[in-house]
């Protein structure tokens, strides 16, 4: 980062990086759960993706990137509401994502965590739309190498929606069991 700029080299080895840490998991979480515990997951990925878009929104989006990035691209009045509407956005995405993960023959979770990796496609090309390159901190990239990363990006956090999940899942029956 050069001048607090990011630069498309820069996205391009963060782009190398998250892909490498992605590919692990997606292998690691397709060969884990089988379609039939995927299938019982709907509400823990939808609870995971409220989770996961707040937590994200309210350090980043509404904390440290907002007087740099995403302060230039929401009204100030709704710095402390977008982890809440991100978070109920995301979780609606995630109900829509199980459904049609549901409808493929095999490997439900790897269609599940490629469809949020691409959604990261759609949010930041309406970020581009609302000028999310004419804030100083990513005028040095390009906008293809800041949609390549955010694809890896969205993948990672999807991949922990789904760990989430099933973590969450495996303790309410451990809790079920002891406690009836």
């Amino acid at each position: 980062m050069e001048n607090g700029q990011l630069t498309s080299e820069l996205m391009g080895w963060a782009t190398l990086i998250t892909a490498g840490i992605d590919t692990p998991l997606l292998i690691l979480l397709t060969r884990w759960i089988s379609s039939a515990v995927f299938g019982k997951l709907k509400w823990y990925l939808v609870g995971a993706a409220i989770l996961v878009y707040a937590a994200l929104w309210g350090a980043f989006g509404s904390g440290l990137f907002w007087g740099g990035v995403y302060g230039a691209i929401f009204p100030a009045w709704s710095r402390w509401l977008l982890p809440a509407g991100f978070g109920l956005l995301y979780g609606v995405l995630a109900l829509a994502f199980w459904r049609v993960s549901i409808l493929a023959a095999r490997r439900q979770v790897l269609w599940f965590i490629l469809l949020g990796g691409g959604m990261s496609v759609i949010g930041h090309g309406i970020g581009i739309s609302r000028g999310l390159f004419r804030v100083p901190l990513l005028a040095g990239a390009s906008i293809l190498s800041a949609l390549a990363f955010g694809v890896f990006e969205f993948i990672f956090y999807w991949c922990a929606i789904v760990g989430l999940s099933v973590a969450c899942r495996w303790l309410v029956l451990q809790l079920r069991k002891k406690f009836g």
